[in-house]
């Protein structure tokens, strides 16, 4: 073998082990869904939101990477015109103010009992928090996948429901939120 085919050999395995393979999961608007539920006088009040978009990232061991969640809190429907437009106040969401939120993970950790845990912070209304997010993941045909979680925030947290509202005696001071997140994938360099 000639010093030529050795070098461009050697070249080739240098460069191939720089480029890492792994996926790119981005959400499906159509098929996902992210609820939230405040407590009314102990009674849940369902909601959600209906624009967002995630992007999860894996490494080339199919690990998970990176988990990216915006929401655009304008989206918030409660099934109530009169509610809708309360919760855009400034003493909730401000919306004029703070239009998105944002969820960011790039630590990721299995629980005790096998559940794969995003850990990462919560930008929600100027406040960022940090907040551990509970995932099962599981394959779907056509190159699919399917993320769903369940957690409780506490609104108090980034002030949401201030002033009279504060206290929790009237809306509960933790929200249920919980999701169903379709994936569509494809390969990235790493």
């Amino acid at each position: 073998m000639s010093k030529v085919t050795i070098s461009i050999t050697a070249l080739f395995c240098l460069l191939n082990t720089a480029f890492v393979w792994g996926t790119d999961w981005q959400s499906s608007p159509t098929d996902s869904h992210l609820y939230f539920a405040p407590s009314y006088e102990g009674m849940p009040i369902n909601g959600h939101f209906k624009q967002f978009s995630v992007s999860y990232q894996t490494d080339q061991q199919s690990q998970p990477s990176r988990l990216k969640v915006k929401v655009a809190i304008a989206s918030a429907d409660m099934g109530n015109s009169d509610i809708n437009e309360a919760i855009r106040a400034v003493d909730w969401f401000n919306i004029a103010n703070f239009p998105e939120a944002i969820f960011i993970s790039e630590e990721f950790v299995t629980d005790t009992q096998g559940k794969l845990l995003a850990i990462g912070t919560l930008q929600l209304k100027g406040f960022v928090q940090p907040v551990t997010v509970p995932i099962s993941w599981q394959s779907l045909p056509g190159g699919k996948a399917k993320m769903t979680g369940e957690l409780l925030v506490g609104r108090n947290d980034f002030s949401i429901g201030s002033g009279e509202w504060a206290s929790g005696e009237q809306i509960g001071l933790a929200v249920k939120i919980w999701f169903d997140v379709v994936f569509i994938a494809s390969e990235i360099d790493l």
